[in-house]
């Protein structure tokens, strides 16, 4: 083999070496999950897992499509997502930023969140209502443009209480209701059952607080400023009525259930 064709070939090897080499290369951070909002309260203990990446989530600090957020003991955070859409985490919750929030899915934006535990606090933001899909452990949430909180208990079950405008339930069997009772809450069980929009009881999920549920009813939050209700107004008065509340919550499921709505 002459001189040129030895140089000739051996350029060419090293070329396609070279392009072996970026191909197996990890994908940049172009591909990487994209920031879609910002930490704007941080107290105590909050952690931010990415795959396998995990991090204390500060104050300040930007999160990802795709995360998982986890508040410890005592914890909180606000967050407020690029298109203006607040979310708060209260006390030992875990939230998942869905792989669609704000993605495009046939020139739909879709704003998709994970309710996996504890409790929270939704504030719709700029898209257009039909945008916006919550999915807990026992129901999926459909927002109308509007502010409620949700509970997940441990077993999976989920109090959606409205502040403001109004929201679609669907439990898992695809059973619907829609919800527009300010300062009730409507009970989804992992069962798939659905009661009308009811008042808080000692007896909706057993040993569980009012407080505990809805940690942020009466307070002022630096993504929400408005105290909104008080506790006494969500409360089945008085305490003797509790056992009955639950149960007119169980016969209306088969007034309250609607078509399958879709979101």
């Amino acid at each position: 083999m002459s001189s040129f064709a030895a140089h000739f070939f051996g350029n060419r090897l090293f070329f396609m070496l070279v392009v072996l080499a970026c191909l197996s290369v990890p994908a940049a951070a172009d591909d990487a999950a994209p920031e879609i909002g910002t930490a704007v309260l941080v107290k105590r203990d909050v952690v931010a897992t990415l795959g396998e990446d995990k991090r204390d989530l500060a104050e300040g600090g930007r999160v990802h499509r795709s995360e998982l957020l986890e508040t410890g003991d005592n914890s909180q955070v606000e967050l407020k997502l690029d298109d203006q859409t607040k979310l708060a985490l209260g006390p030992n919750a875990g939230l998942k930023l869905d792989e669609f929030v704000i993605g495009k899915s046939e020139g739909v934006t879709t704003i998709g969140v994970n309710f996996l535990k504890g409790t929270f606090r939704f504030i719709t933001g700029s898209e257009n209502k039909e945008a916006y899909r919550i999915e807990t452990p026992s129901a999926t949430i459909g927002v109308r443009g509007t502010v409620f909180d949700v509970y997940v208990d441990g077993t999976g079950d989920t109090l959606v209480l409205l502040h403001e405008g109004e929201v679609d339930i669907c439990s898992k069997t695809r059973s619907c209701v829609r919800h527009n009772s300010t300062g009730k809450m409507v009970h989804a069980t992992v069962a798939g059952v659905l009661s009308a929009p009811i008042r808080f009881s000692a007896g909706l999920i057993p040993g569980l607080a009012v407080r505990s549920a809805f940690p942020f009813v009466g307070k002022a939050l630096r993504i929400d400023p408005v105290r909104r209700l008080r506790s006494a107004q969500i409360i089945e008065q008085p305490v003797r009525k509790a056992g009955r509340a639950v149960t007119r919550g169980t016969r209306a499921v088969g007034r309250s259930v609607r078509r399958v709505l879709r979101f």
